[in-house]
């Protein structure tokens, strides 16, 4: 049920209609179904991002206006105060510009390149701003985090569709829609990118497993997954190849309804072998060897190669520039985003990216042990990313995030704290003698009582704490 803000909880506050609750949440939903679609652009903006700027001002104005509140974690804040830092100190001593005569890759244009001002905005977008949005939506809906990782997991089935097809020669979508058309036989669906498409269907692919064993209709998570899984093989991408088995293995392991669910993703891993066996060697006869890259082709080969240069030119900018990196013009060129993150930003990004990483499975784990069956897919979707890094560069896209955004909406909503009531920035600060506060950011009237913990049925009620007289400060 969508809640909304009431003129009765705080003096002053503005009293907006439902219908700009359910918009908001929808945007957001919106927003994480066409997350992967970046190779779609309206101008030079991408269809998410539209969803997430129209869910980011609504809670804006619900924020501000309102008496909408919702704990944020300082984790969250860590990589933004670094970004600021990094491009602070090289705007005012930057690397000598001989430095990068000699480099594998070419010279920025000026000593200071404006470029890295604007990849640090759109990763700060992905890395603070996303996941605002999707606890400002979970505070008015407490169901938001699986409808959120349901509606991501159904764009990038999509997505994967669209490559098989395409694949198959059954039909031209993703050329006609984006653009380009990737060589080798390696396909993007509605991505840019053929690894974007790997990445992402290994990080949703614990989320299929999730809902099958948890959906009323567990044959709808069930072709997504052998949609997924036939979208890694279109994709060519190595790494997705390789972590996109052990995903979905240990989200087996580690489900409470292996019992129930395990006759359905039988028959989904017989589905995914024989319609990728079929697809690959009867309908696209020979493109099997040039998806499956792991033995030594030439196209491999010569990615390896330039891999390894990249990788040995990361590594000696760190060694040189240990503290604040070279600048954020090289966030993604190592194929590795932990030498990418030292080389780029050096020990003061890469500290604040352990901290905004151990955050977020944090608030997996806090989510798990509250009862909460979604914080373990969280765990290993993250986890998932994070070792595929090891092999691929996808570190600042936003699609990335929404997993992260999920977790830290999901820890947030169940800390059991008391939070300062807040007011209008023009209203009088006024506190009733007992005030109940939930976590999930909104207010019971004293004296209701209070609902029970969430729940893995997926109808989770937020935990709440009873504060009387002056509440405390909020985390």
């Amino acid at each position: 049920m969508i809640e909304t803000v009431s003129p009765t909880d705080i003096r002053g506050a503005v009293a907006f209609p439902p219908w700009l609750s359910k918009a908001m949440v929808g945007s957001f939903l919106a927003a994480s179904f066409t997350a992967t679609w970046g190779g779609i652009h309206l101008g030079a903006v991408q269809i998410a991002d539209i969803f997430l700027l129209l869910t980011f001002v609504i809670a804006a104005a619900m924020v501000v206006f309102g008496n909408l509140r919702f704990p944020i974690p300082r984790w969250l804040w860590a990589p933004a105060f670094a970004l600021l830092a990094c491009d602070t100190v090289l705007k005012y001593s930057p690397i000598p510009a001989g430095y990068f005569a000699f480099r594998y890759e070419p010279a920025p244009p000026t000593p200071f390149d404006p470029g890295a001002v604007l990849k640090s905005g759109f990763w700060i977008v992905a890395l603070v701003i996303l996941p605002i949005a999707a606890m400002a939506c979970t505070a008015l809906e407490s169901r938001m985090p699986k409808r959120m990782m349901a509606s991501f997991l159904a764009g990038v089935a999509v997505c994967s569709l669209i490559a098989v097809t395409d694949l198959t020669k059954l039909t031209r979508i993703s050329p006609s829609l984006t653009g380009h058309a990737w060589g080798e036989n390696r396909q993007t669906g509605l991505s840019d990118h053929p690894n974007t498409l790997g990445v992402a269907c290994v990080i949703a692919a614990p989320f299929a497993v999730y809902l099958i064993g948890g959906s009323r209709r567990p044959w709808l998570p069930c072709i997504a997954l052998v949609l997924l899984c036939d979208g890694v093989v279109a994709s060519g991408s190595r790494g997705a190849e390789g972590v996109f088995p052990a995903a979905v293995l240990i989200a087996i392991f580690i489900s409470p309804h292996t019992k129930k669910g395990m006759g359905w993703l039988a028959a989904t891993f017989a589905a995914a072998t024989l319609g990728s066996w079929i697809v690959l060697t009867q309908a696209a006869p020979g493109v099997l060897d040039k998806l499956l890259r792991f033995k030594g082709s030439g196209s491999s080969s010569k990615s390896d190669a330039e891999r390894g240069i990249l990788a040995t030119q990361a590594w000696s900018d760190f060694k040189k520039h240990p503290i604040f990196g070279i600048g954020m013009e090289w966030i993604t060129d190592a194929h590795n985003i932990y030498l990418q993150i030292l080389s780029a930003g050096g020990l003061v990004l890469f500290v604040a990216m352990l901290i905004y990483w151990f955050g977020t499975l944090r608030s997996c784990w806090l989510g798990a042990r509250n009862g909460e069956a979604l914080g373990r897919y969280l765990m290993v979707s993250v986890i998932a990313w994070l070792v595929g890094g090891a092999m691929e560069n996808q570190l600042t896209d936003r699609y990335l995030y929404y997993t992260v955004s999920c977790a830290a909406a999901l820890g947030a909503t169940y800390r059991v704290e008391t939070l300062r009531r807040f007011r209008p920035i023009w209203a009088p600060w006024t506190s009733p003698p007992e005030t109940t506060w939930c976590s999930s950011g909104h207010q019971e009237p004293a004296g209701r009582p209070t609902p029970a913990s969430g729940s893995d049925s997926g109808q989770s009620n937020a935990i709440c704490v009873t504060t009387i007289g002056t509440p405390a400060r909020p985390p």
